[in-house]
Formats: C-alpha cells, structure tokens, sequence
C-alpha cells in the first residue's frame, strides 16, 4: 500500500485496572443504585420499578474510560527507522481521510479499541 504509514510499534499505554469492588449494590432513599470498579455509582431505580430488574441481574464491566486510548500515536513512513521490514506479515485496519492514508495494527488496537489522532487537521478517533 503505497502512502500507508504504520503506528510506532512499542506503543505502551496501559494502565493498571481500577481498582476497587467489581459490584456494590445498596439502596438510598429508596433509590436503587450499583457502583462499577471506577467507584461511579449508577442509578437503577427506573429498571428496578419499571421493569423489574434487580440489582444482581445487572452486569456492568470495568466503568467508563478503563480501557485508555492511544492519544497521537507516532506513525513512520516507508523507509523511516522503526517502520516494519517488507515481507513482514501482520494484520492491520487502515484509514484515509484528507489525502492521507494511516494503518494500525490489529494486536495493538485489540488492546486500546481507540487512537485519537489527526488527519491533516481533522481530528479523528479511530475505533476497533
């Protein structure tokens, strides 16, 4: 692919996972109300009422921003030190916007789902 670029490789940009419980559920003013890992507490009380789900039923995950993105990550051009040899064989997903053309590897992406970068001067989040 002529003009494809590809992120710097050793893209390191984790963090620890939050801490702290997985599940806490408890009532408040008669509110329902489930706290994720971040320690944001989320209420529940319409789905309790409404419909009839109850706090144990519900299934939450990490929280909101526990899986960082990759912020203006370095991309290299063809020929450039640290571009990946030819005949190298990996997977990536590409975009071109503006004229320009940028690839990321799939390893890399599976890890982070989203790369905040610039195409030209358009700001654009990449999402896997």
């Amino acid at each position: 692919m002529v003009g494809a670029v590809l992120p710097f490789w050793g893209c390191a940009d984790y963090v620890e996972p939050p801490q702290g419980p997985a599940r806490v559920f408890h009532e408040e003013d008669g509110r329902a109300l489930i706290t994720d890992k971040t320690g944001k507490t989320w209420d529940i009380t319409h789905a309790r009422d409404r419909y009839d789900l109850q706090p144990p039923d519900f299934q939450f995950g990490s929280g909101p921003f526990a899986i960082r993105p990759i912020n203006d990550p370095l991309m290299w051009s063809p020929g450039e030190s640290g571009y990946p040899p030819s005949g190298e064989v990996f997977r990536v997903m590409a975009a071109r916007l503006n004229g320009v053309a940028k690839a990321y590897p799939l390893d890399v992406m599976s890890r982070h789902e989203i790369a905040n970068v610039k195409f030209g001067e358009t700001h654009v989040a990449v999402g896997y």
